[in-house]
């Protein structure tokens, strides 16, 4: 992973690459459309719909702050909506972008999810 230098020669606050941050948030949309497929499924289907739409609309803003202003700037951007969100809320929408923005940290720090071995 490559990273480079900013404008004053410190080291980026974020050592990931845009071309890696891009393709997460790629497969995190993925994973948002899979779920807004299956909440047909579960019990409480217009919660869990709507929480992957938010999810859905969050990871899509975020792949394009990246593509407009970089990875550190979106890091910036997205901990500053972060902190603006309600600690505890009823709101699907605000749960959902709390979801995707968590998502988003644990990726930029590098953390890897397990992986989950699934047999068909």
């Amino acid at each position: 992973m490559p990273t480079s230098l900013n404008v004053k020669g410190e080291e980026p606050m974020v050592a990931l690459g845009r071309e890696d941050v891009l393709r997460a948030l790629k497969r995190c949309q993925c994973l948002a459309k899979q779920d807004l497929v299956l909440c047909n499924y579960l019990k409480d289907s217009k919660y869990w719909r709507d929480c992957a739409l938010a999810r859905y609309a969050l990871y899509r803003w975020l792949y394009e702050q990246v593509q407009t202003n970089g990875v550190n700037q979106t890091y910036l951007l997205a901990s500053q909506r972060y902190a603006d969100l309600p600690l505890f809320t009823s709101n699907v929408q605000e749960r959902g972008e709390r979801e995707a923005l968590e998502v988003f940290f644990q990726v930029i720090e590098g953390e890897r999810p397990i992986r989950a071995k699934v047999k068909a």
